[in-house]
């Protein structure tokens, strides 16, 4: 078994489209090594300063690179799966806002690239009310959720986001998470919650 790994390792790195298996835990009794975790999202500033913040959290077999692809969610997508196919990575993610997007053809690419496309419907910001609240109400855009967010983070600004403010809350936003529906299709709904589940 040890020399068919090695074999695995030294035939250089995979093919486009493929990926390793979602539960991310190694299995008892093999070596522990780091894992690489690309996320890769399309917005600039809340998004990403999020996930350099949940980088503090995570378990020392975890390694979290979060990278920035503007443009739409298939754009996203794409630019994730040429960066795990350039580089050593174990999993690639993309957390994209359903927001004024159609979600067809960016949900079948992800599928067919083999990354794992993790909504928020209407946008990332439902994920943070869920560190302080629940949020069940339809939100009509994200200026409506920049507004429920307010309520909770005094001074909360989309450009300055401090994870100071929802560490404490991370357990409670999964739960609350898991009982929303399913995005894109239910308003409100993240599926950020099952990022944070695979990197414990």
């Amino acid at each position: 078994m040890a020399n068919r790994r090695a074999d695995q390792r030294s035939t250089g790195r995979r093919q486009p489209g493929t990926t390793r298996r979602t539960d991310l835990r190694r299995r008892a009794g093999t070596r522990e090594q780091r894992q690489t975790v690309l996320v890769v999202t399309n917005g600039e500033s809340t998004e990403r300063a999020y996930l350099e913040g949940l980088r503090q959290k995570l378990s020392e077999q975890y390694r979290l690179v979060v990278a920035v692809e503007k443009g739409s969610p298939v754009d996203a997508v794409r630019g994730a799966a040429r960066r795990r196919d350039d580089n050593d990575v174990d999993h690639a993610y993309v957390v994209c806002d359903v927001d004024q997007y159609p979600t067809a053809e960016p949900t079948s690419e992800a599928r067919r690239l083999g990354v794992t496309l993790l909504w928020s419907n209407p946008c990332f910001e439902v994920w943070l009310i869920l560190h302080h609240a629940d949020c069940t109400k339809y939100l009509e855009n994200a200026g409506k959720a920049a507004d429920l967010l307010r309520v909770h983070v005094k001074g909360w600004s989309k450009t300055r986001l401090e994870f100071d403010a929802f560490r404490e809350g991370i357990e409670a936003a999964v739960d609350r998470a898991r009982k929303l529906g399913e995005p894109p299709a239910a308003n409100p709904s993240t599926a950020v919650w099952r990022l944070v589940e695979a990197l414990r």
